[in-house]
């Protein structure tokens, strides 16, 4: 430890100590204008999800340690150990980007750089001397620094706790440990993190690392280890770091003596009481590490390659300086004293330095960081984030270890890379997994490369700079055929309800039997964030209803994300891919197309057994009689989401109107116009999305389908009944074209369905009245117009609310789609009753068709896209066609702008009309320094400041409120690169992966 008269090697910032004649007359008003020189604001933006580091943007302090070479001190959870890009303001609001040079493994600090070359107007800032050696007990002090993101914030207090242990800040989040914390009371929180705990004199004698939540305790870490660092930092070396893979922690010698370390016989060992305020004991010993099997919970230190009764930092200076070799340490084990050899591993080689980005996932070696908070083993790839569209068919989540794919073991990310090179795209995956915070939960699951999957990339971080180089993953490129899924086979139907009659068991298990197989479960996954929905995995059931066509009908539910890569498995037995094919804008189902040569050729005898739904009854029957009407009895035959069926004699209890919110956040489909009925009872909400609803005679009349929910409420299960006859266009319409349907035009109108009453008060006629009187109940509805969706362009329609529309034509609106879903093209002719008069109405219609999302572009941070039809009936601008509602969290983007939803109108200055616009934009703007910045990187040569490739633009936006705004971002192009995913205009078309 340097003493007050001591100098490291090297080190300009610690200077020999004044003696008191020379020591400057500095009182704690003056400090302030010494100390904004040295202290600056960062602002940092994490760029991935790594460790226990969730990707963000956030305001945190440093400051100069050293200023010829440009060198500034933060704490690591700052810098972060993945892939990140940060910029310093300094006191003159001179902004430079630093390059993140060092992170310490284990403890809460790290350096940055910049290039001091690159500062104006003649601004030096002032370095901060570090002096861990005034420390001490009951000094005052001050924490200068950016709380809450307010410049030169001061907070001042006493040190009370020179020998705490670290703070436990939980589980899932980076703790420190093996080292001493200093403790005080404190009014600095967020923000604060990485300013500097001064005395009096202006000298750094800790740096602030966090606080309590539910106290004014803050934490500062000593500076022994920081000095010892910065020596190597300024050198352009990396510090010898050690491990023995145990974990101390400091307790009392009352605490020892309860542990059965007797005073005198410590005393004869040179462990005096009155000396120290404790001893170090073993805390933790991970299993596999050089520790295991020398040392064990409970072991009192005594002693350190002839040191004795070492504290955490006389204790680590040895480990460090003995990386590779063995440390001698006298402990006291079991009521006697022995001592123990034990190898020190390198720290670095158990801290990941690479990981894989892969669909969205994040995969890197476990690290000791992460291991030491259960005492788990090192050994597994972890999965930072689960990502989207790579582990399809698996509903496995993030802080996972995979310790096994195809039966071949992973120890680490290397060998999990050579395995995943020889799988091919929709190939099978048998993936072993624990949790590394209980290695009892274990799970398999059997997850496919989608056919769509965005090349790998691997980054690995340069031990010179701290910057990241990428290079693609080879492999996983080939096609494969399908093959048998190692899933369980059909089930057959049950029946829930025991009570009904013989003969109507027997009618519904012929039912049943009849159309079981036509069940197929079906798996989701989404390729990337769009329409406002983020990453979703989901299973559910299905019915096929085209077989030759392969046509396959399933709740909205499951493709709530347009760009959901899909699986169809058929009788359980065999799995192909899917696309989905068309949303209905209406009614909360959709439809999927499968390739059945593709089926058949995988398990011909598979394809053989399927059926399709019946559904020849409904043309047949008139309009009225396709409806079940209320009091009518049925059967549901639910779908499960593995195979399978479940019967449930039911009757229709209700019929009304269906209208849903839009959460502002996702954007969820919103369902309004749509009649739907009721059952009782309901079929056990335990199983699957989709059945259908056949009347007595065993005819299929309506679909029992699960709503979708917003992503925050993904638990929920609501069900409504829809009329079958509904669907029958756009079904007819795939069977007969490739191109997606154009059979939904609408009105541009919300409407609300009224009684009699109500309608007789508003004007209608009494004949009118009479008519309706007359009709069955399920007719017998009049409907207002409530609201306008096109609030901003009322040239577009006629209609206003309060009107009452009558007829449609020459046809009367018996039905909610009567007037929600028009067949034909061009304009509407409405009888509609206006302030009590009966007037003709000529109304402009709207085609629903070219409203699915089939092109999504990733740019600084932004998932752009044309606005889907959610967003427009929103929007109380009028309409663009460039629109994000998704960002990515750490982007160039989240750092400048609060809230998604938004039209592009300009990207420096160029107007933005189509997605072409932004795609030629994002090449034209491309850093051309990209390629030979990462090839820099990777060969580790030195790089003095900060910038990663890219530029400063500015982005104009409308949000959907109509208010505009104007940012300016860094692309930050190495790790924000562009991309676009595509589609075709037909329905079989899948997903295709481009760079920009």
């Amino acid at each position: 430890m340097p003493t007050e008269d001591a100098t490291l090697p090297g080190d300009s910032a610690l200077v020999v100590a004044k003696t008191d004649e020379e020591k400057p007359d500095i009182r704690w008003d003056t400090l302030q204008d010494r100390l904004r020189l040295s202290v600056v604001s960062i602002s940092s933006s994490h760029c991935f999800y790594f460790g226990h580091a969730c990707a963000g943007s956030f305001n945190a302090t440093g400051f100069v340690v050293d200023a010829e070479q440009g060198i500034i001190l933060s704490n690591r959870h700052v810098m972060g150990p993945g892939p990140s890009f940060h910029k310093a303001t300094f006191f003159n609001n001179q902004e430079l980007f630093l390059q993140p040079t060092y992170y310490d493994p284990i403890h809460d600090f790290a350096f940055f750089r910049y290039d001091p070359a690159d500062l104006k107007n003649s601004f030096v800032p002032k370095e901060i001397k570090l002096a861990p050696e005034k420390a001490r007990s009951g000094m005052e002090f001050r924490i200068v620094g950016n709380n809450a993101n307010e410049k030169m914030s001061v907070h001042q207090g006493e040190l009370s706790q020179l020998d705490r242990n670290a703070p436990d800040y939980g589980a899932n989040t980076y703790v420190d440990f093996n080292t001493f914390y200093y403790q005080a009371s404190s009014t600095s929180h967020s923000g604060s993190s990485g300013s500097p705990v001064v005395d009096v004199e202006g000298d750094a004698v800790a740096l602030n690392a966090g606080s309590g939540c539910s106290s004014s305790s803050s934490f500062f870490l000593p500076l022994e280890r920081v000095v010892y660092a910065l020596d190597y930092v300024r050198r352009w070396e990396i510090p010898p770091r050690g491990t023995l893979q145990a974990v101390f922690k400091h307790i009392t010698h009352v605490q020892a003596a309860h542990l059965g370390l007797d005073p005198e016989a410590a005393a004869r060992e040179g462990v005096l009481a009155d000396a120290t305020t404790g001893v170090l004991s073993v805390d933790k010993v991970l299993p596999g590490g050089p520790a295991d099997g020398k040392l064990e919970v409970g072991d009192i230190v005594v002693g350190v390659e002839g040191r004795l009764n070492p504290a955490f930092t006389e204790l680590f200076e040895v480990i460090d300086s003995l990386v590779g070799r063995q440390v001698s340490l006298r402990v006291f084990s079991h009521g006697e004293f022995k001592t123990v050899t034990v190898d020190v591993m390198d720290l670095y080689d158990i801290t990941p330095s690479q990981f894989l980005f892969i669909g969205g996932a994040i995969l890197h070696n476990l690290s000791l960081q992460l291991c030491f908070y259960s005492s788990a083993r090192i050994t597994g790839v972890y999965i930072a984030w689960s990502g989207c569209g790579f582990f399809l068919n698996s509903d496995i989540g993030h802080r996972k270890v995979i310790q096994a794919v195809n039966g071949v073991s992973t120890p680490d990310l290397p060998t999990l890379m050579g395995v995943l090179q020889h799988v091919g795209r929709d190939d099978p995956i048998v993936v072993k997994v624990i949790d590394h915070r209980d290695p009892r939960d274990e799970a398999v699951f059997v997850t496919r490369v989608p056919p769509l999957c965005i090349p790998g990339q691997v980054f690995t971080r340069s031990k010179v700079t701290g910057f990241w180089s990428r290079e693609s993953l080879m492999g996983m490129s080939r096609l494969g055929d399908t093959v048998p899924a190692l899933v369980n086979g059909v089930e057959q139907p049950a029946i829930s309800d025991s009570a009904i009659s013989e003969a109507a068991v027997d009618a519904a298990v012929g039912l049943a039997q009849s159309i079981e197989y036509a069940v197929v479960s079906i798996s989701s996954n989404s390729a990337c964030p769009a329409s406002g929905q983020y990453n979703l995995t989901e299973t559910g059931n299905g019915f096929i209803v085209c077989k030759q066509r392969g046509i396959v009908l399933c709740s909205t539910r499951l493709v709530r994300n347009p760009t959901s890569i899909l699986s169809i498995t058929f009788l359980g037995l065999v799995s192909v891919s899917a696309t989905l094919a068309f949303v209905h804008p209406l009614y909360p189902v959709a439809f999927l197309k499968y390739n059945p040569v593709r089926l058949h050729t995988a398990d011909n005898d598979v394809d053989r057994q399927l059926v399709e739904l019946d559904l020849s009854s409904l043309g047949n029957a008139a309009a009225a009689n396709a409806r079940l009407v209320v009091g009518s009895r049925g059967t549901v035959l639910m779908g499960k989401a593995n195979g399978g069926l479940e019967v449930v004699p039911t009757s229709v209890s209700g019929r009304r109107q269906l209208s849903t919110n839009t959460c502002s956040a996702c954007l969820d489909q919103r369902f309004y116009n749509t009649e739907v009925f009721s059952l009782s009872p309901e079929p056990d909400s335990s199983a699957g999305d989709l059945g259908v609803v056949c009347d007595t005679a065993s005819h299929i009349r309506g679909l029992w389908v699960r709503l979708p929910c917003c992503y925050h409420d993904r638990t929920k299960k609501n069900y409504v009944g829809l009329d079958m006859l509904l669907l029958l266009p756009a079904l007819e319409s795939l069977r007969a074209s490739d191109v997606s349907p154009d059979v939904v035009r609408v009105l541009d109108v919300e409407f609300k369905r009224l009684t009699l009453e109500t309608a007789k008060v508003l004007g209608v006629g009494y004949s009118h009245i009479r008519e309706l009187a007359q009709a069955s109940p399920v007719q017998r509805a009049v409907f207002m117009v409530c609201n306008i969706l096109r609030k901003r362009q009322p040239e577009i329609v006629s209609l206003e609310v309060g009107d009452v529309v009558l007829k449609v034509g020459d046809k009367r609106a018996w039905h909610m789609d009567d007037l929600a879903c028009l067949r034909g093209s061009g304009d509407a002719v409405l009888t509609v009753v206006r302030n009590g008069k009966e007037i003709l109405l000529t109304v402009p219609t709207t085609s629903l068709a070219g409203k699915h999302t089939r092109r999504v572009i990733y740019w600084a941070g932004m998932f752009i896209q044309e606005p889907h039809l959610t967003a427009l009936e929103q929007a109380s601008c009028p309409w663009l066609n460039v629109f994000s509602s998704v960002l990515i969290a750490g982007s160039p983007i989240d750092r400048e702008l609060n809230g998604v939803n938004f039209f592009i109108t300009e990207i420096d200055g160029r107007p933005i009309v189509t997605l072409d616009d932004v795609a030629n934009v994002a090449r034209e703007i491309k850093s051309p320094d990209i390629e030979s910045f990462n090839s820099s990187v990777a060969s580790g040569q030195r790089l003095r400041g900060g910038k990663i490739p890219g530029r400063f633009v500015k982005v104009s936006l409308v949000k959907l409120t109509g208010e505009k705004k104007i940012v300016s971002l860094h692309t930050h192009d190495l790790y924000n690169p562009a991309w676009q995913i595509h589609r075709g205009p037909l329905i079989s078309d899948d997903w295709v992966w481009e760079k920009l």
